[in-house]
């Protein structure tokens, strides 16, 4: 029982890492986007940079 706690443990510790470094990211990602379009770039532009629909694009602009 104890090993199966610490593998329980082991692995909410990695997940919590990995949301920390995930949310991290989408926070840059968000503020490049603000940066871009303070910069005159459209947002079909940046949607074609990074991937992303224009739609989604908007969305990132309107929250960050």
């Amino acid at each position: 029982m104890t090993k199966t706690l610490d593998e329980l443990r082991k692995a909410e510790a990695r997940y919590q890492r990995a949301f920390r470094r995930a949310e991290q990211a989408r926070e840059a990602r968000n503020a490049a986007v603000q940066v871009a379009r303070a910069a005159g770039w459209t947002d079909a532009r940046i949607a074609e940079a990074i991937g992303l629909t224009r739609s989604r694009v908007g969305q990132i602009a309107k929250v960050a």
